[in-house]
C-alpha cells in the first residue's frame, strides 16, 4: 500500500470506529460547553484544516449552551491559536471549538477504561482494543486478531494501562499505554491525549504510537 494511502487509511480510523465507550467516572475528556449564550449554541463540525476553511466546515450538529456529555476522543488539532477537539454529543461526532469546552474533572478519571485506537509508523501499524478484544492492522496484511489477556492499570496508576494481547496465531503481544497530553504520530498535523509504546509487533523492537479514545 502507497504511503499516502496508507496515511489517509490510518488517520481517518479514529472517526470512523468511535463507538460507545465503556461506562466511566467522567473526567478530563468529558467537557461541557462553556463561553457560550443561552440562546446560542456550539458547531459540531466536520474537521477543520486551516484558519481559513472554519466557516466553509460542515455543520455536523450543534450543541445547547452549558450541556454536558461532550466526550472527547483525546485528539485535537491546532488550527492558528485555537484548538479543536475531536468530540461525540449523543449521537453526532465531529469537531468542537475547544474556547468553549471546559473539562468536567481535571483529573484523568476513568477514561482508560475506554475502547482504544492507536497507531503508528516505522513500520506502519494500527491497534484496535474493544471490549475485551483486539485487531492489530499493518499494510499489504490481513487485520489480526487477538484476545485481551491482560488489562489493568500500570502499577496502580489512573494514568497508564498495561495491556497483553494472545492469540493461537501469533507472538504475544505486550503495550503500554500512557497519559501524555500532545502525542504526536508523525503521520499528521493532529495530538492525541496518549501515548503507546507496544512489544511483540516487530520482533523485539519496541515500537511508538499515539492513542485516541473510542467513544
Amino acid at each position: 500500500m502507497p504511503l499516502r494511502s496508507f496515511f489517509a487509511f490510518v488517520t481517518s480510523l479514529p472517526v470512523l470506529l468511535l463507538a460507545p465507550a465503556i461506562a466511566a467516572e467522567a473526567g478530563k475528556y468529558e467537557f461541557r460547553v462553556t463561553g457560550v449564550s443561552r440562546a446560542d449554541s456550539l458547531n459540531i463540525r466536520e474537521r477543520v484544516e486551516d484558519q481559513a476553511s472554519i466557516s466553509d466546515a460542515k455543520i455536523l450538529g450543534q450543541i445547547p449552551a452549558n450541556e454536558g456529555g461532550v466526550l472527547g476522543s483525546g485528539a485535537s488539532l491546532k488550527v492558528g491559536r485555537v484548538r479543536w477537539f475531536e468530540v461525540r454529543y449523543k449521537e453526532t461526532r465531529g469537531w468542537v471549538n475547544g474556547r468553549y469546552l471546559a473539562p468536567v474533572s481535571p483529573e484523568l478519571g476513568s477514561e482508560l477504561d475506554s475502547n482504544l485506537f492507536c497507531a503508528g509508523t516505522e513500520p506502519f501499524w494500527s491497534l484496535k482494543v474493544a471490549d475485551g478484544l483486539a485487531e492489530v492492522t499493518q499494510p499489504d496484511a490481513p487485520p489480526e486478531r487477538y484476545a485481551v489477556a491482560i488489562r489493568e492499570p500500570f502499577q496502580g496508576r489512573d494514568d497508564a494501562l498495561a495491556l497483553r494481547l494472545v492469540s493461537e496465531e501469533g507472538p504475544e503481544i505486550s503495550a503500554l499505554v500512557q497519559h501524555r497530553e500532545w502525542c504526536s504520530d508523525g503521520m499528521s498535523d493532529l495530538d492525541y491525549a496518549f501515548e503507546v509504546s507496544i512489544v511483540g509487533l516487530d520482533g523485539e523492537r519496541r515500537l511508538r504510537g499515539c492513542c485516541s479514545l473510542l467513544r
